[in-house]
């Protein structure tokens, strides 16, 4: 019972905190990078990408700050979260912290809790039990994001409820631990906007991928796949993503947690866009995480960056 009351405590500090406490915490990280296409795969290496330990000093050394770190840890359902999947998480987060970095671990692609959300409900707050509890301790260079665009039959209202459910468990081992929340629609910034759910340490992040023929040209997961090249030019000149401005004074902190254009535009128009995209979320007060490191929408090589991207996201051009 007491428990019980705590979390009701948990979760009514959560949505009644900023009128209690005052503004916002800063969100810490402002300069961030996904790890794209390695564990939010079947299984790492099944996209073709595997962290490596060079990753992180080429992150940290380019200049960010922050890398997002998309996990699938439904993989393993109906069984507990693995040994070896634990492992593989604490060994890239280790090498994070030991650059500098901090780590957005994103709990990413549990397809089924998006088709059955009713059903798969329990395994969702199952799964952050256990991640909230493997992680009891670390330091704050980690951060915890719930859910990787919510969608279909998972709504925004649906996704807050199981939010709602999950904020007070973490806290009791996390009090100060930013936890970052997405709205429905893959993370759509209208739905971002919805989200009821506030508090200390609680950020709202948003997904931005327009136009999305240009950003996705050729790409072959598409139905149909997506044609190549789609110059930037046809949505005028200069590009202005007018729609990331209503973001501007949201009520606790945004980051804008995936933007990206495939390897398949050309790299002028790859990097404007980049740089428009970035530009416009620092003037609403974003923070930034572009898709990704590797990947069809990769910017590293293992070797080199794409030409222009870091100084497109205003970073020592390399």
């Amino acid at each position: 019972m007491l428990r019980h009351m705590i979390r009701i405590a948990v979760f009514l500090f959560c949505l009644l905190g900023p009128a209690l406490t005052g503004p916002a915490a800063a969100l810490p990280m402002q300069r961030c990078i996904n790890l794209s296409n390695a564990l939010e795969a079947p299984y790492e290496g099944a996209w073709g990408e595997v962290i490596t330990r060079g990753d992180m000093r080429a992150i940290a050394a380019a200049g960010f700050d922050t890398v997002r770190f998309p996990v699938r840890f439904s993989r393993d359902l109906p069984g507990p979260i693995s040994a070896d999947l634990f492992a593989r998480v604490d060994e890239v987060i280790g090498w994070a912290q030991e650059d500098g970095l901090r780590v957005i671990l994103d709990l990413h692609h549990f397809f089924d809790l998006m088709d059955a959300p009713d059903a798969h409900a329990g395994d969702f707050v199952r799964l952050w039990d256990q991640i909230a509890q493997h992680y009891a301790g670390a330091g704050d260079h980690l951060i915890f994001e719930l859910l990787n665009e919510p969608e279909g039959a998972l709504t925004t209202r649906k996704a807050e409820a199981l939010f709602a459910e999950v904020v007070p468990r973490i806290r009791e081992l996390h009090p100060k631990r930013w936890i970052i929340l997405e709205g429905g629609d893959w993370a759509d910034l209208p739905q971002m906007l919805r989200l009821r759910m506030d508090g200390p340490y609680i950020a709202h992040s948003f997904h931005y991928y327009a136009p999305f023929d240009f950003t996705h040209q050729g790409a072959d997961w598409t139905d149909p796949p997506m044609p190549r090249g789609i110059t930037l030019a046809e949505f005028g000149t200069p590009f202005v993503p007018q729609d990331i401005a209503q973001a501007k004074g949201h009520r606790v902190p945004v980051l804008l947690g995936e933007f990206g254009v495939t390897g398949f535009a050309a790299p002028h128009d790859r990097a404007a866009w980049l740089r428009a995209i970035r530009t416009s979320a620092e003037a609403a007060g974003a923070g930034w995480c572009v898709f990704g490191l590797g990947g069809p929408f990769g910017l590293y090589d293992g070797t080199e960056w794409a030409p222009g991207a870091l100084g497109a996201l205003g970073l020592p051009d390399k």
